[in-house]
């Protein structure tokens, strides 16, 4: 507005001036025309003048605005350790500010011409340009990653925030990019997943050492019970039958006292290997105690039971023979499962059993009342 106030008053002056002589001449008076037309001559100068003083003095405010806004963008940048990054898509000339080389390790004056881009980006570069193509039609401003070799740290990888600019053809004229580093929030994620991993590893090991016996590596009494109340469970939804088998060593106190715990130790765990080499894939054997084991069959009837049971004894019996330990015998006790059994009630039933078979001689197999 001030400036079309002062624009109207010099051309209201430059006619004036223009007048003025005319009406002289048309008068005679020629020696003042003279010194009019000299007046006519400064006066626009010094109105131009005046102008231009005042039109540099805007430019020169807003040349210190944009300064001081430039330096507070790159002061920004540094801080929050982005940069600036554009392409021009029918040139594929690359532009990048101060920050981008501070990502790079590289010198601020550093330009992005071809060796400089194939220095840094030799992997990258192609990850860049497939990611621009496949987001080319994007009006939305858009994420995409790529890796660029740092002078000191190798391999780091930047995340672009990008945005297309189209232009009257609606085509892409350019790719204006605010990038950043993110190689540490990777390496962050990637400690992270494997101490997660780790920790879900050490989780599995606990909870195995808890449920596992140390000395023969077999189910502990815990886990026993808790694979009896899963195979009842089972057993009564799909109707199929389960067995508990009850067995321990014969006369092993008189073991540990003439050999000694480390030689009784060691006939447990061979016990323990022959139950395990006679039992299914989906039965469970366990130590329930010094030298009592429980073995869970599910999906087998009575009777198929009591044979296995007797191959077991039978197996005890004869390898223990040949083994250089103390040969040594079980006797066994079996329950199946019946309506209104609990978990502890199927124990006691096949417990009982067992003490059974001891009281009839030992070295036997009984089944339940």
């Amino acid at each position: 507005m001030r400036k079309r106030w002062f624009d109207g008053v010099v051309v209201v002056a430059s006619w004036s001036l223009v007048a003025v002589p005319a009406v002289m001449l048309l008068r005679g008076t020629t020696h003042q025309i003279e010194q009019w037309l000299v007046i006519a001559t400064i006066a626009p100068l010094l109105g131009l003048l005046s102008q231009h003083y005042a039109i540099s003095m805007r430019l020169e405010k807003r040349n210190r605005s944009l300064t001081d806004k430039l330096t507070q963008l790159e002061l920004t940048e540094e801080l929050a350790g982005v940069g600036r990054w554009s392409i021009d898509m029918s040139t594929l000339e690359h532009r990048w500010s101060e920050e981008v080389c501070r990502l790079l390790g590289i010198e601020s004056s550093c330009t992005p011409d071809r060796k400089t881009l194939s220095r840094h980006l030799p992997n990258g570069l192609r990850q860049l340009h497939l990611a621009l193509e496949a987001h080319s039609e994007d009006r939305e401003p858009y994420a995409i990653e790529f890796e660029v070799e740092h002078v000191e740290h190798g391999t780091r990888i930047l995340r672009a925030r990008a945005r297309n600019e189209y232009d009257m053809r609606n085509e892409i004229a350019q790719v204006f990019m605010v990038v950043r580093d993110i190689s540490d929030e990777y390496s962050l994620v990637e400690t992270i997943e494997r101490e997660r991993i780790a920790a879900e590893a050490r989780a599995q090991e606990a909870t195995r050492l808890a449920n596992t016996d140390p000395l023969t590596g077999l189910s502990n009494r815990r886990m026993a019970m808790q694979e009896l109340d899963r195979a009842i469970f089972e057993s009564r939804t799909s109707g199929q039958t389960v067995s508990l088998v009850v067995f321990d060593i014969d006369h092993f106190k008189e073991v540990n006292d003439k050999h000694g715990h480390q030689t009784g130790d060691k006939v447990i765990a061979a016990v323990a290997g022959i139950a395990k080499r006679r039992a299914r894939e989906n039965d469970v054997v366990s130590r329930i105690g010094g030298e009592e084991f429980t073995w869970l069959i599910p999906a087998v009837d009575a009777t198929r039971v009591a044979k296995l049971s007797e191959q077991l004894r039978l197996a005890v019996q004869m390898e223990t023979i040949s083994a250089p330990l103390p040969s040594v015998t079980v006797s066994i006790g079996h329950a199946t499962l019946e309506p209104g059994d609990t978990s502890l009630l199927l124990f006691s039933r096949a417990d009982e059993a067992l003490y059974k078979a001891k009281r009839a001689g030992r070295n036997r197999v009984a089944l339940a009342a």
